[in-house]
């Protein structure tokens, strides 16, 4: 295993690291940068995932304004059992919204996807996706619940407030 470096590179690979030799194969990939004088500056490690196990909801804001327009995007996305993102994942997922909001859209970033935003279903694309809860007038807690066979639901509440 090595890095290629040409001192004549085309514009196209000039500016990047390739590992041609590297063969896949499961497991963990350990990156490791030194600094001029050859010590350890940063490192960061990838895992291949397992099976798609349950669903994460990351909300980009957890409180919005009772004021039937905002919108908190919430992230979806799949781990495995170890809690590692499933970059494969392709799950087709339904969404539910519950007490003072309500579910406004969705989008996997696929864009040869002809599936409609405003349903309450999509499938995942590279194991991600958004939907987007709208807050109505009313103060409260907003639920939504991310469902797909086989897979722990995601759940999350969004408070809703003056």
């Amino acid at each position: 295993m090595g890095i290629q470096k040409k001192n004549n590179a085309t514009p196209q690979n000039r500016y990047r690291l390739m590992w041609n030799d590297v063969k896949y194969e499961p497991g963990t990939l350990k990156v490791v940068a030194f600094d001029s004088n050859g010590k350890s500056a940063a490192e960061s490690e990838i895992r291949t995932a397992g099976t798609p196990y349950k669903i994460v909801l990351t909300p980009d804001r957890k409180t919005i304004k009772a004021d039937g327009e905002d919108i908190s995007f919430v992230t979806v996305s799949v781990v495995d059992k170890n809690g590692i993102p499933c970059p494969l994942a392709d799950n087709q997922l339904k969404f539910e919204v519950n007490g003072a909001g309500t579910y406004r859209a969705a989008c996997n970033g696929d864009a040869t996807s002809t599936e409609m935003f405003h349903k309450n279903t999509m499938k995942l694309f590279s194991g991600k996706l958004i939907v987007l809860v709208k807050a109505t007038k009313k103060v409260g807690t907003i639920t939504l619940k991310v469902s797909g066979n086989g897979l722990q639901p995601g759940i999350i509440n969004i408070k809703s407030t003056n």
